[in-house]
């Protein structure tokens, strides 16, 4: 049975939801037609179409699309990714945006004023690359986006304890410290602390507290290369 995990905090405009791993699969032994029936079955739980749900190939950089009327025909479940892109944008109803980690950032955005939203994936390329700043920022020269009024979920994601990086990596990082002589970072602190650089309330921000380099969760730093993926997904109402 899959676990889906929900923000503490509902709003009536737009709806949130996690699709976690299994606690008794081993992510190794996950195959493709495993992943694609896990996910049909979110889908159907949460009654929204997957099909209609905008994927990413996702490749840490900060580039970022807008959904309207012109493309969203394009797009539409894991048979039509959006290509080379790490943030998608819309103020389109009852199209779910999804975001795909095993580690990385899940970020879903949403402003009340305009009636648009985001999802951003922010592994640690991305939040040096600044890309929820500038995925914030094109919200607001294409909706008329108010930061002030936004509401940011930050979704599952590794823990500082678990995230040990280089030097060179943790440079670029406020949010860090050092154990056992190691260099760890917490990229979902240093994604808030850049929400609330550009303007969002800080009681508008939810930081999720659960760590991906737990069991019911993928992770790529505790069981390396594998194709299960958490989805954080967020859909206009």
């Amino acid at each position: 049975m899959h676990n889906i995990y929900y923000p503490n905090n509902k709003n009536d405009n737009i709806y949130i939801a996690v699709l976690s791993k299994e606690s008794n699969v081993n992510p190794k032994d996950i195959t493709l037609e495993y992943r694609d029936n896990q996910e049909k079955t979110f889908f159907n739980t949460i009654g929204f179409d997957i099909n209609k749900a905008i994927f990413m190939n996702q490749v840490h950089k900060d580039n970022i699309v807008k959904i309207d009327e012109t493309n969203i025909n394009l797009f539409g479940s894991r048979a039509k990714l959006v290509k080379e892109t790490d943030a998608i944008i819309t103020n389109l109803k009852n199209i779910p945006l999804v975001v795909q980690t095993a580690d990385c950032v899940p970020i879903i955005l949403y402003c009340s004023e305009s009636n648009s939203m985001a999802a951003i994936h922010s592994g640690w390329r991305g939040t040096v690359q600044n890309i929820t700043e500038k995925t914030i920022n094109i919200m607001i020269k294409e909706y008329n986006a108010n930061p002030s009024k936004m509401y940011a979920y930050i979704g599952p994601y590794i823990a500082l304890k678990d995230y040990e990086v280089g030097e060179e990596v943790a440079i670029h990082f406020k949010n860090k410290t050092i154990i056992n002589n190691k260099w760890h970072i917490d990229n979902g602190l240093e994604v808030k602390s850049q929400m609330i650089k550009c303007g969002i309330l800080e009681n508008n921000i939810e930081l999720s507290n659960l760590n991906s380099y737990d069991d019911n969760f993928y992770s790529y730093r505790r069981d390396a290369l594998q194709i299960g993926r958490m989805l954080t997904i967020g859909v206009l109402l």
